[in-house]
């Protein structure tokens, strides 16, 4: 079985939950199955890791023209001279594009598996057949928060052509056949795992006690509205802390908590990666208030990491964590205070939570979700 997947996530992301799956897929794929990536210039940490590509770093093409000297009015030269070799001169994303291009033309697959919805590939497939993988429906649910109309119609329109869907969880599944109107038995669902790293670092200097943020805080991540439910908590427990992943904070964060009078209570960490199980470890509780997520891979880190769970009680939250965690309403301040403060001190309600949470943890590998897709490939093939 040959399979070819594209550049998107991996110029995409420099790390990300999506450029992840796909390279955990990958990874753990028998030898009997010849995998190409139609990347040449990534950023990507986990497709560096898998060590089978040649990847050379994303560039301003402009820094390397005239053999890299600086020089006043070198940006208007290039543009000029880009004018003329447009092919010799191209950006990073287009050499991947006219990359993945080349390779779809040549036919030298069984399958092509796109990783992320740029239609590009489309006029160039022929007749080839290809597997799509939806990792949520935000985009859909929550247009006001994003604004992507452009994506939402590419998803869709590449959802109806795919031979099949992998959905990432029964959630998301019943989303894109509301949505999308796409047939039940057109899409699969395979889980996510957790993707710690074996090696584990302490990271130092960490509050003693502090609640956990990780990621993303934009929209529909709902991290005003945690901010709010916490402050009250903050202002009477002065030693605890939340603690911070992401980005730092921006400046209209920074002044909502100074107004709270709680902004010495919010602390940014920029973590790598082995660093991560420790600050879940070390955590009163990780808190993800999100509205909505396709898979929500930090449940399984938080788990593996002995970490109680205080989750939104929306989307996927309670089939993949199920009664190993609190849960809220993501809209309602009182409930998600409350579950804060039923564990803050209650040494026998975390450990419960922590037991029940390193046993579900075991229903989810990397390896089991590679042989699941395989699995789709070859119904796709035999039905080609």
């Amino acid at each position: 079985m040959r399979i070819l997947y594209d550049h998107q996530t991996f110029v995409l992301q420099k790390f990300g939950g999506i450029s992840r799956y796909f390279t955990q897929i990958i990874s753990n794929f028998p030898e009997n199955v010849s995998v190409d990536i139609s990347v040449k210039y990534s950023d990507n940490v986990y497709l560096k890791e898998l060590k089978k590509y040649e990847i050379e770093n994303i560039y301003n093409p402009c820094d390397k023209f005239a053999c890299n000297l600086k020089f006043k009015g070198k940006g208007l030269i290039f543009k000029l001279v880009r004018k003329l070799s447009p092919d010799k001169y191209a950006n990073c994303e287009t050499k991947n594009i006219n990359l993945s291009i080349e390779k779809l033309k040549a036919k030298n697959y069984d399958l092509f598996h796109p990783t992320y919805y740029n239609d590009y590939f489309i006029e160039h497939i022929g007749n080839k057949p290809f597997v799509l993988t939806i990792h949520d429906m935000i985009h859909e649910l929550y247009p006001e928060l994003l604004n992507d109309m452009n994506l939402s119609i590419r998803k869709a329109a590449l959802a109806k052509k795919a031979s099949h869907i992998i959905s990432v969880s029964e959630n998301t599944k019943k989303d894109i056949i509301d949505i999308l109107n796409i047939p039940e038995e057109k899409i699969s669902v395979i889980y996510h795992a957790s993707s710690l790293p074996a090696k584990k670092n302490i990271l130092a200097n960490l509050p003693e006690k502090y609640f956990l943020f990780i990621g993303e805080r934009d929209g529909y991540k709902n991290f005003m509205f945690f901010v709010e439910a916490i402050a009250p908590i903050l202002k009477e427990q002065n030693d605890i802390f939340v603690v911070c992943t992401g980005r730092k904070f921006n400046s209209k964060e920074n002044k909502i908590l100074k107004d709270l009078n709680i902004r010495d209570n919010f602390i940014y960490v920029f973590i790598e990666e082995d660093e991560l199980s420790s600050v879940y470890n070390q955590a009163i509780a990780f808190v993800f208030p999100s509205y909505y997520e396709g898979f929500g891979i930090p449940i399984l880190e938080a788990f593996e990491s002995d970490c109680p769970l205080i989750l939104s009680n929306t989307s996927c939250f309670p089939e993949i964590a199920k009664d190993c965690a609190l849960y809220f309403n993501p809209k309602d301040m009182k409930q998600m205070r409350k579950c804060m403060e039923n564990i803050i001190d209650n040494n026998t309600l975390r450990r419960s939570l922590t037991d029940k949470g390193k046993i579900r943890v075991k229903d989810f590998s990397w390896a089991d979700s590679s042989n699941k897709t395989l699995e789709v490939y070859s119904r796709v093939l035999k039905n080609e």
